[in-house]
């Protein structure tokens, strides 16, 4: 219709964080929410980081805050880690409201669906699957921790860190974080069971329902297969090369199922988890340049997690190899199936935002700040992974290192754990507003390699 202005799903949808972290930013600034009252940008930073699921503090998470503080933190866990969109769209299947063509939008966009079907029914699904989840984690939580704590803290402490494992935030109502339970083995793969299901993506998890449970389905869809098959391969070499690598460094002197727990625990968690149960400064330079690249691939679309996700990182290998076996312009080969070579692009895409993205913020830190270029830029791929890991601060031995920043440099930090949580193309579509060409210049060829 003429005058009708377009739906920009991207826009909304980030305006909407954009939104939900003003709200959590001034909660946290009320006198109810901290000990010792807290500033402006570091509740900014809070609210943000909890929204974004990113797990990196600037203050002290169990000490700084008061119940209520933590309950904010909470809630904004739990919202950023299903979606906003996903939430209230599962409110209107409740009440038995259609949602709109404006809401749908912006919901697929959230999740990173496909197609529009049936999007209130996946959403209430998503929801009942999160409650489940999060309350058999707490039980089996509460049942590790009752061994150390009152039943009334045992409880609510389960209950926080099974929402944030879940959610893959990493923030922890413990000081030391998962270190307080280094010598432990149940807790440490409770949490690690949590993150990792909530990082396969909510797409997967209800396909896997459907087909295993429901038996809805004969087969599933290619998409699980590939998240399922990446994540086990990720994990089992990630797992392999830490427990080698630092087998005689940072793991030296425990017991062998003790350094197999903990080199689990670390491979698993630079998946956008954020846990830890050892300090990431003790590890070795190739093991941090591992990590890295962990939390660069972070977890599956449709998840709670950040990165560029397991599957655009299996795409663009396999597009690599179409390319190698002079396979130009073709459909890419996966599993007996084809995959449109549109989707080769959008990998290769989200692969150079995601990458300009930490290399502009690594340089924007770096020209304003003074510190160590390995700790910053460690800092930004914890920040756009949605991680939370961290060297930890000079300062506080209790908070991540971007509370040794500025507050430039904090404000950087904010804005890439954004963009890695709604995603760089959405990021860019919300900016640009796409204009494609009418016209087409002469072809000439350039020498490339």
């Amino acid at each position: 219709m003429k005058g009708s202005r377009e739906i920009n799903a991207p826009r909304i949808l980030i305006f909407g964080y954009l939104g939900i972290i003003m709200i959590g930013t001034v909660l946290l600034l009320l006198p109810a929410s901290t000990t010792n009252g807290i500033s402006f940008i570091d509740s900014l930073f809070t609210a943000s980081s909890a929204l974004c699921v990113t797990g990196l503090i600037v203050k002290n998470t169990a000490l700084d805050f008061t119940l209520f503080g933590k309950s904010v933190i909470l809630t904004l866990i739990q919202i950023g880690g299903l979606g906003y969109m996903t939430l209230s769209t599962t409110f209107f299947f409740f009440i038995g409201r259609r949602i709109s063509l404006r809401d749908r939008l912006i919901f697929k966009e959230s999740i990173n669906l496909l197609t529009f079907e049936n999007l209130r029914r996946f959403a209430w699904r998503v929801f009942r699957i999160t409650i489940v989840v999060e309350l058999l984690g707490t039980a089996l939580l509460y049942s590790t921790f009752a061994h150390r704590f009152s039943p009334l803290v045992a409880l609510g402490q389960a209950f926080f860190h099974s929402v944030s494992a879940f959610c893959n935030a990493g923030f922890s109502t413990f000081s030391e974080n998962m270190s307080l339970f280094s010598y432990s083995l149940p807790a440490p793969l409770i949490v690690a069971a949590l993150f990792i299901f909530g990082g396969i993506g909510f797409v997967v998890i209800s396909d896997l329902y459907t087909t295993l449970i429901k038996r809805e389905k004969k087969k599933l869809a290619l998409h699980t297969t590939i998240v399922l098959r990446t994540t086990l391969a990720l994990i089992i070499i990630g797992t392999l090369f830490i427990l080698i690598v630092e087998y005689n460094r940072s793991l030296g002197g425990l017991p062998f199922i003790h350094k197999l727990s903990r080199a689990f625990f670390q491979a698993v968690t630079p998946r956008t988890a954020g846990f830890n149960t050892m300090s990431v400064a003790l590890f070795s330079p190739i093991t941090i340049v591992l990590l890295m690249m962990f939390m660069f691939i972070g977890a599956s679309p449709g998840g709670t997690g950040g990165g560029i996700k397991t599957t655009t990182f299996v795409l663009l290998f396999r597009w690599a190899k179409e390319l190698m076996l002079g396979r130009y312009g073709k459909d890419i080969n996966a599993i007996k199936k084809r995959i449109p070579i549109e989707q080769a692009f959008r990998a290769f895409l989200i692969f150079i935002l995601s990458s300009s993205t930490i290399i502009v913020a690594f340089f924007i830190i770096m020209l304003v700040e003074n510190q160590t270029p390995i700790k910053v830029l460690f800092e930004v791929f914890s920040a756009f992974g949605t991680v939370g890991l961290s060297f930890g601060s000079a300062v506080n031995p209790f908070c991540s290192f971007s509370y040794d920043l500025s507050t430039i440099g904090k404000l950087v930090i904010i804005c890439v754990a954004i963009a890695g949580r709604v995603g760089t193309i959405t990021v860019g579509s919300a900016i640009l507003k796409p204009h494609p060409l009418e016209y087409s210049y002469p072809e000439e060829p350039i020498v490339v390699g």
